[in-house]
C-alpha cells in the first residue's frame, strides 16, 4: 500500500511504521499542529509517496514512545531500516523538508543548531558544597539536576561535556549543580549515594527522582524536559 499522506501513529503502530522498509520522517508534538509545518508533512507525503513515510505522533498523549526517542517537546527525527539518521529540536517547515530530503538521499544531512552562548549565571555546570547545597540547590528559583561525582570517577568524566552543553541550552529554565562527593561527604550520605554518578532530580526543594549512572545524551536531554515539566 502507497500512503500519499501523513500517517497519525502511536505507541502500538509506530514499530510497524518503521518496519515499513521505506525512510521515514516523524514529528513528535504536543497539541495542534500549526498549519505550517501540517501543510509541509502532507506535501512530503504526496510528492514522495512510495519512496518515504510521514508519521505525526502526538507526543502528550504517547509519552512512552516520546520518552524512548526523547522527544518530549515537538521535534522530528528520520530513520533508515528502523534506526534514527537525523534530528531537529522545534524544526520549521523548512527543517522539515531538508531532514526529508536527507532521508531520501537526496541532500545532506542538516547541521543542528549550537546552543547560543548566553552570559546567563546557570550557563555552567554551578560547583556546590555540602554548606551550599540547601541555598543553591533546596532553595533554587529554578528546577536542577544535581550531579554527584569526583575526580576518579570515569563515568563522571565522560558526562561532563553533556552536562556542561545542557548547561547552557537549558540557561534560566533548568539549574545543573556539581557537587564532588570526596570533598562533600556529608550530602552524599544525607541522600544515601552509594554509586557515581548519581544524577538527584530536584524541584521546589524537593528530590523527585534520582538517576544513578552515566546516561547517553537522549536521555539525560529527557530528564532536563521531565524536570520542566514535573
Amino acid at each position: 500500500m502507497t500512503f500519499d499522506s501523513p500517517l497519525n501513529s502511536n505507541v502500538q503502530s509506530f514499530d510497524r511504521v518503521l518496519g515499513a522498509g521505506l525512510p521515514t520522517l516523524a514529528l513528535f508534538f504536543t497539541g495542534t499542529l500549526d498549519s505550517a509545518r501540517e501543510d509541509a508533512l502532507k506535501t512530503l507525503a504526496k510528492e514522495n509517496a512510495g519512496k518515504l513515510l510521514v508519521a505525526k505522533i502526538r507526543a502528550d498523549e504517547n509519552p512512552t514512545l516520546a520518552q524512548k526517542y526523547a522527544a518530549l517537546t515537538m521535534t522530528a527525527l528520520t530513520f533508515q531500516n528502523g534506526s534514527e539518521i537525523s534530528r531537529a529540536e522545534n524544526p520549521s517547515a523548512q527543517d522539515l523538508r531538508a531532514h526529508a530530503a536527507f532521508a531520501l538521499g537526496h541532500g545532506p544531512k542538516p547541521a543542528q543548531p549550537q546552543p547560543k552562548q548566553t552570559a546567563h549565571a546557570d550557563a555552567a555546570p554551578l560547583k556546590i558544597t555540602d554548606a551550599t547545597f540547601a541555598r543553591d540547590v533546596l532553595s533554587a528559583p529554578l528546577p536542577v539536576m544535581v550531579d554527584l561525582w569526583a575526580p576518579w570517577c570515569g563515568p563522571c568524566r565522560m558526562i561532563a561535556p553533556t552536562l556542561e552543553k545542557l548547561a547552557a541550552e537549558y540557561a534560566g529554565r533548568v539549574r545543573i549543580a556539581k557537587l564532588n562527593v570526596d570533598e562533600n561527604p556529608r550530602t552524599q550520605a544525607q541522600y544515601q549515594v552509594q554509586s557515581i554518578p548519581t544524577l538527584l532530580l530536584v524541584k521546589n526543594g524537593r528530590v523527585i527522582d534520582r538517576i544513578v549512572g552515566a546516561l547517553p545524551e537522549a536521555q539525560l536531554r529527557m530528564q532536563m524536559e521531565r524536570l520542566l515539566k514535573a
